[in-house]
């Protein structure tokens, strides 16, 4: 039994539909289409994931790679890799400069940190911020609810006067949720995981951020600005295949009874240079290739896939893995979406900045 897609799948309900077909009868929780796609025991939470794999192309979303395993390989691989440098790059900008984003906030102050993961480098900015203010209530947000529980309990362990309040979801849900408290806060995105969003999204999202916050906020990102190809080419090679390809071809597994073999799939990356005059960043590619044709079954959701030889796999929300900017290109994004670059500090090399962005009133 194999499932063909002729158009992109949406979420109505709970359920998968087609967007260019037509919408054939539900029974109970069983979707009947070209074939029956079983959602009952699929958690909300999931059915994006149900949604990607019954698409075309097929893709799963980029938060799904970050699981309580691929935190930790995440992590793993941005601390110690010879040639991924992003990591040091930025830890050695908060190293010179955490006082100086510190000084961006007034008394009391909650400090948010949108995918936070270890929040290992954040202890620089929660030192400064203790420093400066005494007190901190300190929300990561994240998608790995289990992993941020304990990176909190830590945290509150190591830090006096440090309150952490972990969040589980999504960006935006955690930026709603930061919306809803009346003293001065800082958002805070590092690792330059704000490139991770889609070039067609970044506007927006970062408007719906706008919406959230108040004169006295502060909005302070971590962005990547090389664009060495080969350098880019080599740190974002093979060393990511467990991160970005067998991790969640594992998770897939184990979450819907599926029988995919990451070793059928290779991790493609490609680096796209667009013009440094323009508005649009340049960025890094990727996706997984199927080896040959194949069939992959997912038992839960009674859900054969067919695979032709060379097909793409996605697992980013749009074009771009990781965008790379120059300033240029950052002050444009700020001006479309309501703010203004108030400040920004980059490494010696200049080539990794964090940059503050104030809302404009």
């Amino acid at each position: 039994m194999s499932h063909h897609s002729n158009g992109d799948s949406t979420v109505e309900n709970g359920h998968v539909t087609k967007e260019n077909d037509s919408v054939t009868p539900k029974i109970g929780d069983v979707i009947k289409e070209n074939n029956d796609v079983i959602t009952r025991d699929v958690p909300p939470a999931l059915m994006p994931v149900v949604a990607g794999l019954t698409s075309k192309p097929k893709r799963v979303p980029y938060w799904y790679l970050y699981d309580t395993r691929g935190s930790e390989i995440y992590e793993e691989v941005v601390t110690t890799s010879k040639t991924y440098t992003l990591w040091k790059k930025e830890y050695s900008v908060l190293q010179s400069h955490s006082d100086d984003i510190a000084s961006k906030t007034s008394s009391p102050v909650t400090l948010m940190e949108l995918g936070s993961g270890a929040s290992s480098k954040t202890r620089l900015v929660i030192e400064a911020m203790l420093k400066r203010h005494g007190t901190l209530t300190f929300i990561p947000v994240d998608v790995s609810n289990e992993h941020i529980e304990e990176v909190s309990k830590q945290l509150e362990r190591d830090y006096d006067g440090l309150t952490a309040e972990p969040f589980g979801g999504l960006y935006m849900e955690g930026v709603r949720h930061l919306s809803t408290r009346k003293e001065s806060k800082m958002l805070l995105f590092l690792g330059s995981s704000f490139s991770n969003i889609s070039i067609y999204e970044q506007v927006d999202m970062m408007k719906e951020i706008r919406a959230q916050l108040t004169a006295k906020d502060r909005f302070v990102m971590g962005l990547d600005m090389n664009v060495d190809r080969e350098s880019l080419l080599k740190a974002y090679g093979q060393q990511w295949v467990t991160f970005q390809k067998d991790n969640p071809i594992r998770r897939l597994n184990k979450d819907f009874d599926g029988d995919m073999d990451p070793a059928k799939f290779e991790l493609i990356t490609d680096f796209v240079e667009n013009p440094a005059d323009g508005d649009t960043p340049s960025y890094v590619t990727g996706y997984w290739r199927s080896l040959a044709a194949q069939r992959v079954n997912f038992r839960k959701l009674g859900l054969n896939l067919d695979f032709q030889s060379g097909e793409k796999f996605s697992f980013l929300d749009g074009p771009n893995w990781s965008c790379k900017w120059n300033l240029h290109q950052i002050r444009r994004l700020a001006e479309k979406s309501g703010f203004a670059l108030e400040d920004y500090w980059t490494n010696d090399a200049e080539d990794y900045g964090m940059v503050c962005l104030a809302p404009v009133p």
